[in-house]
Formats: structure tokens, sequence, C-alpha cells
């Protein structure tokens, strides 16, 4: 009887993490958002075990890289939040770290796309060349890495959608300034 060949190396064992970060702004726009989308949580961002303090995405103002210390602000409550974690391997995980670090040099070159914001919230798939918006952008790098089974185009999925995938596992529920202590983002004390 012959074994088959199983792939043992490290790199295809799920040893690193990546996470989602689904936070709710408190602007007119993401109340806008909640009721008409019916969630809660109206951003999501997508980040890697090596840093908890950094988180990729977009925003109106384009893509942007998010600095979890830069939303504490002492005059505003804090932003509520939810953190996911999906275990890749180290293959996938370089892949998405890639992508990211290509997003960030070309940031330029990206735009936000409320149309596609619109669209979506009526199931209409759309996409416009090198544009995004949050769950757009999370939902196409776990697409396009195959860290995750995305079903529908990646420019269908709202943050409420993202927290539906299958291998997600959610970490953290609380609010950013309970999450930035949690991780050693800033002192328990501040």
């Amino acid at each position: 009887m012959k074994l088959l060949n199983r792939d043992s190396s490290k790199e295809n064992r799920a040893t690193k993490s990546v996470y989602i970060l689904l936070t709710r702004f408190g602007d007119n726009t993401s109340k806008f958002i909640s009721l008409v989308t019916r969630c809660y949580y109206t951003h999501a961002s997508i980040g890697l075990e090596e840093d908890m303090s950094r988180f990729y995405s977009f925003v109106y103002k384009g893509f942007i890289v998010e600095e979890i210390p830069r939303y504490l602000k002492p005059e505003k409550p804090p932003m509520p939040c939810e953190l996911y974690k999906i275990d890749v391997c180290e293959k996938v995980y370089k892949r998405i770290k890639k992508m990211l670090h290509s997003f960030e040099e070309a940031k330029k070159k990206f735009r936000y796309t409320r149309l596609g914001v619109a669209s979506c919230i009526f199931g209409i798939p759309y996409k416009e060349h090198l544009s995004y918006f949050c769950s757009h952008f999370v939902a196409d790098v776990l697409k396009k890495s195959g860290a995750a089974g995305i079903k529908k185009k990646s420019c269908l999925y709202l943050p409420k959608d993202l927290r539906k995938l299958d291998k997600l596992k959610l970490t953290f529920r609380g609010n950013l300034l309970t999450f930035a202590r949690h991780f050693g983002i800033i002192p328990a004390y501040a």
C-alpha cells in the first residue's frame, strides 16, 4: 500500500493570522449607511498579526493605512468595534502582505467609489477601475489571496457579510479604546 505524498511543509499549514476589523464611525454618513443597510458596523479594514495597530482600508479619501491610536480622541466616545481572525498558511499570508504593500505603494492611483457602495446596497454588482469601498476591498483581498471562500462578487460585500465568512472567528468585541488596551497599543492606564 502506497501512502499519498502529503505536503507537510510549514508554508502550507495555518501558521499566521489575518484580522478583519469592523467599526462604526459616529458621523452622519455612517449613521445613514447603517440605517439603509441595517448594518451596525459600517466600516471594514484588514490587518496583519505583525502590527495590530495598523489596518488597511478605503475611505472617501481613497486607500488608507489606519493607525488605531489616531482614532482615540478624548473628546469623542470610542468607536464600537469587532475583530475577527482568520488563520492562513505562510504562503497566503505573504500574498496578502504583498498585496497590501502594493496598494500602499500605489495609493494615489486608487479612489473610493460612492457609486460602488450604492450599487452594493441594492445588490447590483458594480466595479470601477482602481476604485473600492471598504468592505469591497477587504473581500477582494481575501478572495484574491485565497484566504477565504468569497462566494459572490467582492463588490457585493458589506461589513455584515464579512462577519458570515466560514473561516472567520470573532476574537474581540468592544470599542477601539478597550481594543487598544487589550492588544498593548496604548498602556492600560491611558
